[in-house]
C-alpha cells in the first residue's frame, strides 16, 4: 500500500481531518520510498546519497542545506546581480533629473515614471531575468553537488549554466506564459461571472500544473536537455505525486521566500534604509535555498522513479573540479556592499538631492469611529476628505489645520512639523448657519481668527410661519493652542436674511495687531445689475473687532458659485493698505480690488485676467487661485489658466493689478490645488497638483524667474484640497488630501529645498 493510500486508510480520523493531513505530509514527502522500485541489478556507487535525497521532508532539508552553505550557494547570485544593480543604479541617477527625492530617508522617484525611466525599469527587468538565467541554475549545479558530497568550483557551475542559457531562457518564457495564462483565466472568470471563489479555484490550479516549470531547470542543467525535454523530464518526474511535487515548488520557491520577504519588511518598517538594504539582502539569499529546493526535490524524485544508472549519470556527470575554499569576507563584502552604498548616498546625500519628511497623519484612523461625546456633550470631531480649508503656524512651533465642511468648523492642530502628534477638536461652537465656509487668518501673535455664522434662535413654528425671521449673524472666534472661543466683546459685522444672504468671507491681520474682513453679498435689486454681486470690506482695530467699520467697495460679476470657499482673498500690506482678489469661477476673470489707505476711503478695481470662457470645463476644481502681497506691498497672484490648464504667476506692478508680469509655473493639463507663501528670502513659493504626472510640485519664484521642484508623488488622486505655509524653520509645509477609494491626510515637508 503506497503512502498516501495508508494515510486514507487510517481509522479515527475524518475525512475533512485526513484530507489536510495528507496534504501537510506531501507537501514536506513528495512521494514515497515505495514507488517503482529499479528493476535488475545495478551497482550503486552512490547508494548513501541517494538514500540521503529520498527521504521526506524536501523543503526543510533543503533549507537546512542551504543554510549550512549559504555563503558558498550565494556566489553566483552576487556575481551576476551586484554588477547589474550597481549598472541600473548608475544608469538611474543619469536619468532621475530632478524627479527624485530621499523621502523619510529612504529614495524614491516622484511621481508619475516618463519614458526615460520605463526604459530603464524594461532594461532592468530584462537583465534581471538574464542574470537569474545564469544565477539559479549555476546553484542548482553547486546545490546538487552538496547533496551527492561532490564538490564543484563556482566557476565550473557557472560555466555550465552559460552554455544552457539558450535553453533557459525559451524555459523562463514558457514559465511567463504559463502563469500569464493563469492569471487571465482567472481574471477573466471573475469578470464574466462574478464567482470569486471559482476563480481563485480556476486561478491556483492552473498555476500549480505549471509548477514544474521550475523544476525544468534541474534536468536542463544537470542532464544538459533542451528546454523540451528538461520540461517533458519535469513533468515525468512528477508523475505519482502529481499534488505533492507542485505543492512542494509552490511553498518551497514561491511561498515561503514571499513570506520571508514580508516579514522582514514588516519587520523593518518604520526603520531608515532598512527596507531597502533588507530587501536587496532578501533577494539575494533567496536564490540558493530556491535553487536547493528545485535540486533535492528532483533528485528525490529521480531516486524514487528514475533507474540507478540515471542517479549516477547526473552525479558523474558534475564538472570534475576542486573548489577552493569559500573566503567569507569577500562574499559578505560583496553582500553588504549595495547596502552601504545606498545608506552613505541616503545619509551623506552627496547628489543633493532633495529631501522630504511626510506623514500620513489619518493612516492609523479609525474610518468609522465610535459614538464619543466631547467635553461640550457633542460627539467628537470627524474628518472628512473634503474638509482641508488652509494650514497656519501656530504658537510653539505647532501648525493648524481649519477644517470645515458642511458642519461646524474643525481644527486639527500638529504639534510639530512632522504632524506625528496632533490634536483635533471643533473649533466652532454648535447651532452655526450651514452652507458657509470658515475662513482663517494668523494673528501676529501665533493665534488663530477664523469666521462663523450664528444661528439667531427663532421658535421653528414661527419660523415656518415667516421665513424672513431667520437671522444669522457673521462673528469671529479666537482660537489657541487650548481651542476657540468667541472674540471678547467682539461685535456681529453683518446680518443676513433668508432673502438676502451673503456669500464668501476672507479675513487677513493687519500689522499692527488689527483685521480685515472682505465679504461678497448679494446687492439688492435697485442698486445693481443683473449679474452683479457687492464686495464690502470691514476694517477693525483690534483681532475681536469690537469696533467694526464696514464700506462698500465695488460692484463684480456675479458667481453662481456663490460659496466658493477659495473665490475671495484678502491680503493687507506692510503699510497696511488691504488688497483684495475675486475670482470668477464662472468666466476664468480675476478682479484685483486695493485700497488707497488704511480706512479705504478709496478703492481701485483692476482687471489682469479677463473672461475666457462662459463654459470652460476647469471651474469644477477647488482652488484655482492664491494670492500673497509683498514687502512692497504689490501683489502677487498664482492660477490656473483656464485655456489650457496651466499655473501662471501674476507679478503684479501695481497695486490693483492693472499691469503685470505673467510666468507659467506649470505645464498645460491637469493642474489644480493651488497654494501660495512667501518664504523668509522674500521668494514666491508656489505649491500645485500636477494629476497628470501625479506629483505636488513646489515653484520658486523670484519675480517671474522661477524654478519647479517636485517634492512628492501623488499616489491615489488629487483634487481634494491643499494647503501650506512655512513651519518654524522656514520651511514650506503642504497639507492636502490624497484621496481615491479612499483616502488620507498628508503632510509633506522639504527639508532643503533649493
Amino acid at each position: 500500500m503506497s503512502g498516501p493510500d495508508q494515510l486514507f486508510a487510517k481509522p479515527r480520523i475524518r475525512p475533512r481531518a485526513c484530507l489536510w493531513v495528507q496534504m501537510l505530509i506531501l507537501l514536506v514527502r513528495p512521494g514515497s520510498s515505495d514507488e517503482s522500485p529499479e528493476g535488475g541489478v545495478v551497482d550503486d556507487h552512490h547508494a548513501h546519497a541517494r538514500d540521503e535525497v529520498r527521504r521526506g521532508g524536501v523543503v526543510w532539508l533543503a533549507y537546512a542545506t542551504a543554510g549550512r552553505h549559504l555563503i558558498r550557494l550565494a556566489v553566483p547570485a552576487v556575481a551576476v546581480f551586484l554588477p547589474i544593480g550597481l549598472l541600473a543604479a548608475s544608469a538611474l541617477i543619469l536619468l532621475v533629473d530632478g524627479s527624485a527625492g530621499v523621502v523619510n530617508s529612504d529614495f524614491e522617484l516622484i511621481g508619475a515614471p516618463g519614458t526615460s525611466l520605463l526604459v530603464w525599469s524594461a532594461a532592468t527587468l530584462v537583465l534581471s531575468a538574464a542574470g537569474q538565467a545564469v544565477a539559479l541554475p549555476a546553484t542548482v549545479v553547486l546545490a546538487t553537488g552538496r547533496l551527492v558530497g561532490k564538490g564543484v568550483s563556482t566557476s565550473d557551475a557557472m560555466r555550465a549554466a552559460a552554455r544552457r542559457w539558450p535553453a533557459m531562457a525559451l524555459l523562463i518564457l514558457v514559465g511567463v506564459v504559463a502563469f500569464a495564462v493563469a492569471l487571465a483565466a482567472g481574471f477573466g472568470i471573475l469578470m464574466w461571472t462574478g464567482a470569486q471563489v471559482t476563480a481563485y479555484a480556476v486561478m491556483a490550479v492552473l498555476t500549480l500544473s505549471a509548477m514544474p516549470c521550475l523544476l525544468a531547470v534541474a534536468p536542463m542543467v544537470l542532464e544538459g536537455r533542451s528546454a523540451r525535454g528538461a520540461l517533458a523530464r519535469a513533468y515525468w518526474v512528477t508523475a505519482g505525486a502529481s499534488w505533492a511535487t507542485p505543492l512542494t515548488l509552490a511553498f518551497g520557491v514561491v511561498l515561503f521566500p514571499a513570506l520571508a520577504a514580508k516579514a522582514v519588511n514588516w519587520a523593518v518598517s518604520g526603520l531608515p534604509i532598512a527596507p531597502a538594504v533588507a530587501g536587496y539582502l532578501l533577494a539575494l539569499v533567496t536564490v540558493p535555498f530556491q535553487a536547493t529546493v528545485i535540486a533535492r526535490l528532483f533528485l528525490h524524485r529521480l531516486g524514487i522513479k528514475g533507474t540507478i544508472t540515471e542517479f549516477e549519470k547526473i552525479v558523474d556527470g558534475l564538472p570534475a573540479s576542486t573548489p577552493r575554499r569559500a573566503r567569507r569576507g569577500p562574499v559578505l563584502a560583496a553582500l553588504l556592499l549595495p547596502g552601504l552604498l545606498y545608506g552613505g548616498a541616503v545619509l551623506i546625500n552627496p547628489l543633493g538631492w532633495l529631501e522630504v519628511s511626510e506623514t500620513a497623519v489619518t493612516e492609523n484612523w479609525p474610518r468609522d469611529p465610535d459614538f464619543e461625546v466631547s467635553k461640550d456633550e457633542r460627539p467628537k470631531p470627524e474628518l472628512d476628505r473634503s474638509d482641508l480649508q488652509a494650514l497656519h503656524a501656530g504658537p510653539g512651533g505647532s501648525m493648524v489645520m481649519l477644517m470645515d465642511g458642511s458642519g461646524e468648523a474643525k481644527l486639527l492642530t500638529c504639534m510639530d512639523s512632522s504632524c506625528a502628534r496632533t490634536r483635533f477638536t471643533w473649533a466652532e461652537p454648535v447651532d452655526v448657519a450651514g452652507g458657509y465656509a470658515a475662513a482663517s487668518a494668523r494673528l501676529t501673535d501665533g493665534r488663530l481668527v477664523v469666521s462663523t455664522w450664528a444661528l439667531e434662535r427663532v421658535d421653528e413654528d414661527e419660523l415656518r410661519r415667516d421665513p424672513e425671521k431667520w437671522r444669522a449673524r457673521l462673528g469671529l472666534l479666537i482660537c489657541d493652542a487650548t481651542g476657540c472661543v468667541p472674540a471678547p466683546g467682539g461685535k456681529p459685522i453683518t446680518e443676513v436674511t433668508q432673502t438676502n444672504q451673503h456669500g464668501t468671507v476672507a479675513l487677513a491681520a493687519r500689522p499692527g495687531g488689527g483685521l480685515v474682513v472682505a465679504q461678497l453679498h448679494e446687492l439688492p435689486w435697485s442698486k445693481r445689475d443683473v449679474d452683479e454681486e457687492g464686495l464690502s470690506i470691514t476694517t477693525c482695530d483690534d483681532p475681536a473687532c469690537t469696533r467694526p467699520r464696514t464700506k462698500e467697495l465695488a460692484k463684480l460679476p456675479a458667481d453662481r458659485y456663490r460659496f466658493d470657499r477659495r473665490g475671495l482673498v484678502a491680503g493687507v500690506g506692510p503699510d497696511d493698505r488691504p488688497v483684495m482678489m475675486r475670482f470668477d469661477r464662472d468666466t476664468g476673470s480675476i478682479f484685483v480690488i486695493s485700497c488707497d489707505d488704511s480706512a479705504c476711503a478709496k478703492a481701485r478695481v483692476g482687471q489682469p485676467v479677463w473672461e475666457v470662457s462662459p463654459d470652460y470645463s476647469g471651474r469644477a476644481h477647488r482652488d484655482d487661485t492664491a494670492m500673497v502681497v509683498r514687502a512692497d506691498g504689490l501683489p502677487l497672484i498664482a492660477y490656473r489658466d483656464v485655456s489650457d490648464g496651466a499655473i501662471r504667476l501674476l507679478d503684479c506692478r501695481t497695486r490693483e493689478c492693472s499691469r503685470a508680469d505673467t510666468a507659467r509655473l506649470s505645464e498645460p493639463g491637469h493642474n489644480t490645488g493651488l497654494a501660495m507663501v512667501l518664504d523668509r528670502d522674500g521668494r514666491a513659493l508656489v505649491a500645485y497638483q500636477d494629476l497628470d504626472r501625479e506629483r505636488i510640485v513646489i515653484a520658486a519664484c523670484t519675480r517671474t524667474r522661477c524654478t519647479r521642484t517636485p517634492v512628492t508623488t501623488i499616489r491615489r488622486g488629487g483634487d481634494d484640497g491643499l494647503a501650506m505655509a512655512l513651519d518654524g524653520h522656514g520651511r514650506p509645509m503642504i497639507a492636502w488630501m490624497d484621496a481615491w477609494n479612499g483616502w488620507d491626510l498628508v503632510v509633506t515637508t522639504p527639508l532643503n529645498l533649493p
